[in-house]
């Protein structure tokens, strides 16, 4: 017995030691970094934290001495309180592991400063909900992401105490009704919420357009038309609010009607259309359309083109995904009716097989694609497709290819040939057949700014050992070059 008391009392005297030692190394690191530096600071500390917790992990499952490494890394989890500043603007529980998670829940009062907090998605895990009151000590919140567990609770606790709030991410909380939006009304500051896979009726999604005066999106809602219809059959007079975002998956041509009168400053459409005629007709008044994604849809028959010759010219971004009917014709009415492009995206969508030549004769009154910095393209392109995007954008930042899209060491060849990827800082081609050797030479020599070169793994024209000697070779070179990142959605 006096065995075990003197073990427990040893280590709650380490555990005072060591809490003592970080809060001194806490008040040196801060004291000594000027305000403007605390957030990379804070950035720095985590990342090092999460990448220590994952190496005592890996240890403690293989090593021999289970205690020991369980104990390093309770340690390591001390180390959190490094971060805890009333000074401190963000931060994003949802990137640490599940122990720096957990243990910064029970601190979260102390964030005081706190404008920016993401604590991700849970499982209900009984720490995090506790945390969640919390949230009433951090008044200068302006944007909150909580998802999945959220209840209306603790919308309680957000309404009365966090009144600069701009955006609010609660989806996926089922719980969520319309006895805790209400008190959403409190936050007259909120302009993004996002309700998604919540239990909010049409009648609460009502209550707070009417009731928030700068709302500007509800993020994804598919009852958007019902709630049109509620509010055009109960008021008299013409209404107009001040949305700027629609993302439905179940609109029909009289809600899109409806939508356009109610709220003509939108300048995010993101519609799944999968209704052959006239649907995207309405959209054409739509005279502050920056950004536009269509799923599921024909580029004529349903009207894209023209669309696009309306409003084209204002758009950012173009989204099409599973969009059919795409030939080099189309291509070219893109180029040509969209010269503002930032964003380019085909994802699942369908290229006629006979696309002819990349060479296009169309009179384009000006170049193409020269504002278009991003290229996503996850759909079967043949190789003059590929061509004709790459050869035309000359100021491309990042290129993103899927598996099927039709690419070789010809159409590298051709494309570096025209001068192309001059300015093109990462490329990402996922399971390339062709793809060789000789083509990541190239591209090397030829585009000085490329600092990412992903997925070479699986090209099944480079060996393994090809591979290594030229990860050995940017590595004894020190050149900023990264061939380890994966494939990423997100960017899509």
């Amino acid at each position: 017995m006096s065995l075990r008391s003197d073990r427990e009392g040893g280590d709650k005297h380490a555990s005072q030691w060591v809490d003592t030692q970080v809060d001194w190394l806490q008040a040196l690191l801060f004291s000594h970094t000027p305000w403007y530096q605390f957030q990379i600071l804070v950035d720095t500390i985590t990342a090092w934290l999460s990448q220590a917790v994952l190496n005592s992990k890996a240890i403690f499952r293989r090593s021999n001495s289970p205690p020991e490494s369980f104990h390093q890394i309770h340690t390591i989890v001390r180390f959190v309180n490094l971060i805890i500043h009333e000074k401190l603007k963000s931060l994003d529980l949802s990137k640490l592991p599940k122990m720096l998670r957990d243990a910064l829940y029970k601190k979260l009062d102390k964030f005081t400063g706190l404008q920016v907090l993401s604590m991700g998605s849970g499982n209900g895990e009984c720490a995090r909900k506790r945390s969640f009151h919390s949230i009433k000590y951090l008044s200068n919140l302006t944007k909150l992401t909580l998802t999945n567990d959220c209840q209306n609770e603790i919308l309680a606790v957000i309404g009365q105490n966090c009144a600069r709030l701009k955006y609010l991410d609660i989806s996926s909380s089922g719980t969520i009704t319309d006895q805790g939006t209400a008190w959403l009304l409190l936050c007259k500051e909120l302009e993004t919420i996002n309700l998604f896979q919540t239990s909010t009726s049409i009648q609460g999604y009502v209550q707070l357009l009417l009731g928030l005066p700068n709302l500007h999106s509800i993020g994804r809602c598919d009852n958007f038309g019902q709630i049109l219809d509620y509010l055009n059959k109960h008021r008299t007079t013409d209404l107009q609010l001040p949305l700027e975002t629609l993302h439905s998956r179940d609109m029909n041509l009289e809600n899109l009607e409806l939508y356009v009168r109610t709220c003509p400053g939108t300048k995010h459409v993101n519609l799944y259309v999968d209704e052959d005629g006239h649907l995207l007709t309405p959209l054409t008044k739509l005279s502050h359309l920056q950004e536009l994604k269509l799923l599921a849809c024909n580029f004529y028959s349903d009207r894209v083109d023209r669309l696009l010759r309306e409003r084209g010219y204002a758009l950012t971004l173009l989204h099409l995904e599973h969009v059919d009917q795409l030939d080099m014709a189309a291509l070219c009415s893109i180029a040509q009716n969209c010269p503002r492009l930032r964003k380019l995206v085909f994802f699942s969508c369908d290229f006629v097989e006979n696309f002819g030549s990349s060479e296009s004769n169309f009179p384009f009154s000006e170049p193409p694609f020269q504002e278009l910095e991003t290229l996503v393209c996850v759909s079967e392109s043949a190789p003059n497709v590929i061509q004709f995007l790459l050869i035309n954008a000359l100021n491309l930042k990042m290129v993103q290819f899927g598996s099927s899209a039709w690419f070789n060491d010809e159409i590298v060849s051709n494309v570096l040939a025209r001068n192309a990827l001059k300015k093109v800082e990462e490329i990402r081609i996922l399971r390339s057949y062709e793809l060789s050797m000789g083509a990541v030479r190239a591209m090397i020599a030829s585009c000085p700014n490329l600092r990412v070169l992903g997925e070479m793994d699986g090209w099944e024209g480079i060996q393994e050992v090809e591979l290594a000697e030229l990860r050995h070779e940017i590595k004894e070179k020190n050149w900023d070059l990264d061939t380890f990142i994966t494939w990423s959605l997100g960017s899509v």
